[in-house]
């Protein structure tokens, strides 16, 4: 084999390591500074931006907690607002309806009181007068209706209709 033979194969080692030691030269002064420069650039880049992640991360955690706290204090406010508008508005409704009712009331509840007063004394009166003719049995009758129709009065039912029945 001619790679192997005695006399060339000196000469053919002896290039080769020229060429391999001129290429490792012409890498170790020339392309590797560049990269090595590369490399350190990037690896610069990257711890940079992960402080600057983590300061972003940091951040926002402040901002969420900013607002909810200024979120949170705004709600407590905004109720106690609302409760005190409430309460201030209830006070002045009741205030002005029993001034209304005291004030200008007072004459139609004088006289929704004295007509039921007549009412009654015109039904205890025609009751009394035509008790001598009406049987007893009867009389009972008209006398439980009436205290049915009063219960019923209480509970805010009309009595226009046992006045009607005692007309009758």
């Amino acid at each position: 084999m001619p790679q192997l033979d005695k006399v060339t194969f000196l000469s053919q080692f002896f290039w080769l390591c020229i060429i391999y030691l001129g290429f490792y030269y012409v890498l170790y002064k020339h392309f590797l500074p560049k990269i090595s420069r590369i490399l350190a650039l990037r690896k610069r880049k990257m711890n940079v931006s992960q402080e600057g992640i983590e300061s972003v991360y940091g951040e926002n955690h402040t901002i969420r907690k900013n607002s909810d706290d200024i979120l949170s204090k705004a709600f407590i406010l905004s109720r106690t607002a609302f409760n005190e508008f409430f309460s201030h508005a209830t006070n002045w409704v009741d205030s002005t309806a029993s001034t209304v009712n005291r004030e200008h009331f007072q004459n139609v509840n004088k006289t929704y009181l004295n007509s039921l007063g007549e009412t009654s004394l015109s039904q205890n009166i025609l009751l009394y007068h035509a008790s001598p003719n009406i049987p007893e049995k009867l009389m009972m009758k008209i006398l439980l209706e009436k205290v049915k129709s009063l219960k019923n009065s209480s509970n805010g039912v009309d009595i226009t209709d046992s006045k009607k029945k005692l007309k009758k």
